[in-house]
């Protein structure tokens, strides 16, 4: 019935700082021979970019830093914690 999402972002001169916020309600959920209750949950995400170079970009992520372990479809896998770092060049 209700999910809302909300964001600060940061622009110093170490790089880009964001902090995502999301809230989902509880619901149901019914997708053929899946079918069931999701949520509700809450989820933080933090993420920092900083450009390296002029053609280089390195950014890391830390997804649902809270770990709140939920499912997101019926018959999909838990999420949880997740920290991903990528590098990006443009040519």
């Amino acid at each position: 019935k209700w999910k809302w999402n909300g964001s600060i972002k940061w622009n110093p001169s170490i790089g880009v700082l964001t902090l995502n916020y999301r809230h989902v309600n509880e619901f149901k959920w019914n997708d053929g021979i899946w079918a069931g209750t999701i949520g509700p949950y809450d989820i933080f995400d933090f993420h920092y970019n900083i450009i390296l170079t002029e053609n280089l970009v390195l950014s890391i992520s830390a997804l649902n830093i809270m770990n709140d372990q939920h499912k997101e479809l019926i018959g999909g896998a838990e999420m949880g914690r997740q920290i991903i770092m990528r590098m990006t060049t443009n040519l």
